[in-house]
C-alpha cells in the first residue's frame, strides 16, 4: 500500500464554540458561588434570629422556677402579687434594659420586636420575635388553646404558657419553643 496521499491534519486545541462553552461554565460557576454565599448570609442571620429566641426561652425558664419567691430580684417580673401592677409590658421593659439590652435582630441591626405572627407577604417582619401566650379552652373543646399575643397590658401574676418563635428571612415562622412562665 501507498502511504503517499496526504491528508489535512486533525487539529486538537479548542475551537472558537469551545472557548464560549468554558466561558459560559465559569460564569455559571461564580454565578452560584455568589448566590450561595448570599443564602449562607441569610442563614446565618436567621440562626443570630433564632439564638435571640432561645436566649428569651432560657431566660423565661430560669424565672419561671424562681418568680414566684418573695425574694425575687426582678420585681418587674415576679409572680403571685396584684395582678394589675404585674404586668407583661413592666416586664418586659426590664429585660430590654438590663439582660437584653445588647439583643439585635441580625437583619435590622435594631432591638427586635415582639410580635403576634409572622406574615410572608410582609417582609419587613423578618428577625423579629414571635411570643404568644396559649390559654386553654374547655374541656371537650375541639381546639385544645387558644393562642393570642402576649400584649404590654397582660398580667404575668399567674404561670402562662408561652409559644415563642422568629421570623425568618422570607417571614415565614421558625417555632423555638412552648414554655411555661
Amino acid at each position: 500500500m501507498n502511504s503517499s496521499s496526504s491528508s489535512t491534519p486533525v487539529g486538537t486545541g479548542p475551537t472558537f464554540a469551545d472557548w464560549i462553552f468554558i466561558l459560559f461554565v465559569i460564569g455559571a460557576l461564580a454565578l452560584v458561588a455568589y448566590l450561595g454565599e448570599i443564602a449562607f448570609e441569610h442563614a446565618q442571620q436567621t440562626e443570630k434570629s433564632k439564638r435571640n429566641g432561645e436566649a428569651l426561652v432560657a431566660w423565661l425558664g430560669t424565672a419561671s422556677a424562681e418568680r414566684f419567691n418573695p425574694d425575687y430580684p426582678v420585681k418587674a417580673c415576679a409572680g403571685g402579687g396584684d395582678p394589675k401592677a404585674s404586668t407583661w409590658g413592666a416586664c418586659l421593659e426590664h429585660l430590654m434594659a438590663n439582660d437584653f439590652k445588647t439583643m439585635q435582630n441580625p437583619f435590622k441591626g435594631k432591638a427586635p420586636e415582639f410580635i403576634e405572627q409572622c406574615n410572608p407577604a410582609d417582609k419587613s417582619l423578618t428577625g423579629e420575635i414571635v411570643l404568644l401566650k396559649n390559654t386553654p379552652t374547655p374541656a371537650g373543646s375541639a381546639v385544645p388553646s387558644i393562642s393570642s399575643k402576649l400584649a404590654a397590658e397582660d398580667s404575668i401574676d399567674q404561670k402562662l404558657q408561652l409559644s415563642i418563635g422568629i421570623c425568618d428571612k422570607g417571614s415565614y415562622l421558625v417555632k423555638v419553643s412552648d414554655i411555661e412562665f
